[in-house]
């Protein structure tokens, strides 16, 4: 099998998985008691601990095995969604958050360096960004499956959505450790202290790697989105409905994953793009919130999920184009670490905004209109401090 096939399969098998929860997650978080506040507070503690477990886990994967980082990241993906399914209240579904968050962790920077180096390995480097963006697509795919799948799985108990997650996660672990043999490990090894000394070495004399850094801090905004669109809309349409609204938004995503498959900018000059994603995302969450009705909703997410699918395969491509083979997996899991303080940070002002608010869509509507602000004043800044193209 295919460097890029197996690439692939990994990543479907979390991604059906994954897809399951979607359409629900929200929902089944208030089943068991959980107020908006504690949503937002909750996805804050996933985000610190999987923020926290990034330097580790990517010094783990260069140092050690990537592939081995992989499939402990699937393993802690299943134990985690076991573990939601006997979720009681907060404290237990922070603990399976946390699980899941160390399995993200696991695999975060592990699968974009083992990509890149395996098909560096096949002479196809030049085709990184496609199957980056081909990723996307599958996810997309997959995603919309796994969201119809879940939304059904949800009218008969909101608990068994999590049952695909904990199936499929150990399957992708036996991918791993099957089939992700060394064609995709470093080109050549360093122990795990020097690999992060090198990574940060590159980030401090790099001035479009700290740049790319500052566009993932201002994207963390988009994270509202996720906590809160499933209850919004449910008020409208109810359960099975928001499997209808699923693959009318992720319209957006494929769109996009297509348009960066096809993009012929050269690799590495990624930086207008990524500056139109946060703007488009922002543009279209702040639509969403003044929607009047749920026909001009429609279109609105469209256009949030089409900046945030450019977004990712994006960054992706501009970061990896820039870091040498024997630390790339430290330096994806420092660029998480620092980058990804924005999705921690933006859920806890959410929850110090809005405990004690009530549970209606008018507070969820006040927090998308405030993080659309972020992200449509975060692209100005950085469209103006974006680097040069050579």
């Amino acid at each position: 099998m295919s460097a890029a096939r197996t690439y692939y399969l990994f990543f479907a098998l979390i991604y059906i998985g994954m897809g399951s929860t979607v359409t629900a997650y929200t929902p089944f978080l208030q089943e068991i008691g959980l107020s908006l506040g504690q949503i937002g507070l909750v996805n804050a503690i996933f985000w610190t601990v999987l923020i926290v477990s990034e330097l580790p886990t990517g010094m783990i994967a260069d140092g050690r095995s990537r592939a081995f980082s992989l499939k402990l990241g699937a393993i802690f993906y299943g134990v985690g969604a076991l573990g939601y399914t006997q979720a009681t209240g907060f404290w237990s579904a922070a603990a399976a958050e946390s699980l899941i968050a160390i399995g993200g962790a696991f695999v975060s920077g592990a699968g974009a360096a083992w990509i890149a180096d395996a098909l560096h390995r096949e002479g196809r480097s030049d085709e990184l960004r496609h199957v980056y963006a081909t990723e996307s697509l599958i996810k997309s795919g997959l995603m919309l499956i796994g969201g119809f799948v879940g939304a059904a799985i949800a009218l008969v108990d909101y608990r068994l959505i999590w049952v695909p997650f904990a199936l499929s996660a150990p399957v992708a672990a036996y991918v791993a450790h099957r089939h992700m043999n060394g064609q995709g490990e470093p080109l050549e090894y360093v122990s795990e202290l020097t690999a992060f000394r090198l990574a940060f070495a590159q980030l401090r004399r790099s001035r479009a790697l700290i740049w790319v850094i500052g566009a993932l801090i201002v994207f963390g905004a988009v994270i509202s989105f996720n906590h809160y669109w499933a209850i919004y809309f449910k008020a409208q349409v109810g359960q099975m409905g928001l499997a209808l609204i699923w693959p009318v938004m992720y319209l957006g995503l494929i769109g996009a994953a297509q348009l960066v498959r096809k993009a012929r900018i050269p690799l590495g000059a990624e930086a207008k793009l990524i500056v139109l994603a946060v703007f488009v995302s922002g543009v279209g969450l702040g639509l969403t919130a003044m929607a009047p009705a749920l026909l001009f909703s429609i279109p609105a997410l469209v256009v949030h999920e089409f900046g945030r699918g450019l977004f990712q395969p994006l960054t992706d491509s501009f970061v990896q184009h820039r870091v040498h083979s024997s630390y790339r997996a430290t330096f994806g899991s420092l660029q998480s670490f620092l980058g990804r303080m924005g999705f921690a940070i933006v859920p806890v002002v959410v929850w110090l905004s809005i405990e004690g608010k009530p549970n209606t869509p008018e507070t969820i509507e006040w927090v998308w209109l405030a993080c659309a602000a972020l992200l449509i004043l975060g692209s100005g800044a950085l469209w103006f401090t974006r680097p040069s193209e050579r």
